[in-house]
């Protein structure tokens, strides 16, 4: 049974480290869509494209918000995460059961 869990661990492990490294190049592409787009992303918005962004702290919403208002019509923001004075995470769903 002992190897069994050896391996399992094996396998295990790197399969987290690699979905956390997902996860941020993820949250670094829509960081970069979001503040940086290209040319391609802003063309395809003026055609009515949406992009979605799932899971971004309020603060870079509020950012976006700000900084970006001219394409607003094309972003949509969900599961934003609004992070307490105790480091707690809340993450707004957005009530369409």
């Amino acid at each position: 049974m002992n190897t069994h869990l050896k391996i399992i661990s094996k396998m295990i492990i790197p399969a987290l480290l690699m979905a956390s490294s997902l996860a941020s190049a993820y949250d670094s592409y829509q960081e970069k869509v979001l503040f940086t787009p290209s040319e391609g992303i802003l063309h395809a918005e003026a055609k009515g494209r949406v992009m979605i962004y799932d899971g971004l702290d309020n603060e870079m919403v509020e950012l976006a918000m700000n900084e970006q208002f001219q394409r607003i019509e094309n972003m949509m923001f969900v599961r934003t995460q609004y992070i307490s004075e105790d480091g707690d995470i809340e993450i707004e769903e957005d009530g369409c059961d």
